[in-house]
């Protein structure tokens, strides 16, 4: 499995109902067996206003579903990578979220690569205000990038990390109430991906490779010329 999994319904901070010892039993298994790599989920954005309009549970709980995943993941020596997937310029996102959704994403230890540009789509609250301006259930006004310009400014806070960005950051926030997260985006300290490197083939050599448990059987064994 490489995506499309309901992290939120895996966290007890938003699945209240849920049994934690299931919801680690199935991450486990999930991990252990049926991921190859690499996991992508969609969290999507880190404003509340934003998600809200998205129809999405706050980021708090990404948070926590991160926490499992890292956990698992050095319990066994895992070694797979956490994608989340983020979206700019969706209605009611401005500037500053995006400055804000880069920095605590950083922070967080991410290097943005699964991103886009918002899209219309039919039949979305979304896409209703992106082309009225108003919600269409409270009829409040709400800020909707639209120009390439404004466009492109969103967009480029999920590359912080390229050269070419920096000085831009630092002219785009200087003076302005969110100044302080010049230091936390340009720091030089960079999310580690240290963890994630070389291990993955130690641990399929002493191990087995997890994807393959339950399939002994079917897999071809030395000396005994039988192969799937």
């Amino acid at each position: 499995m490489g995506s499309g999994i309901r992290y939120d319904l895996l966290t007890k901070s938003y699945n209240k109902k849920g049994d934690e010892k299931d919801m680690l039993e199935y991450m486990e298994q999930l991990q252990t067996r049926h991921v190859s790599g690499r996991l992508k989920v969609a969290p999507e954005h880190t404003s509340d206003d934003t998600l809200k309009i998205m129809r999405k549970p706050k980021f708090e709980h990404f948070h926590s579903f991160k926490k499992m995943y890292d956990k698992i993941d050095q319990k066994f020596n895992l070694n797979q990578k956490l994608i989340p997937y983020f979206i700019s310029s969706h209605p009611a996102c401005k500037e500053e979220d995006m400055a804000n959704l880069a920095a605590e994403t950083k922070e967080m230890g991410f290097q943005l690569e699964q991103v886009q540009d918002f899209t219309p789509t039919p039949m979305t609250v979304a896409t209703v205000i992106y082309y009225s301006g108003y919600h269409p259930y409270r009829l409040e006004e709400y800020y909707v990038p639209k120009t390439k310009k404004d466009k492109e400014n969103q967009h480029r806070f999920f590359f912080w990390y390229k050269p070419e960005n920096q000085q831009w950051i630092r002219d785009r926030l200087h003076g302005t109430a969110q100044a302080g997260l010049i230091n936390t985006l340009l720091s030089k300290a960079s999310p580690s991906k240290k963890r994630y490197k070389g291990k993955a083939d130690k641990f399929i050599k002493k191990h087995g490779n997890p994807n393959n448990q339950g399939m002994e059987k079917y897999m071809k064994k030395p000396g005994n010329g039988k192969g799937c």
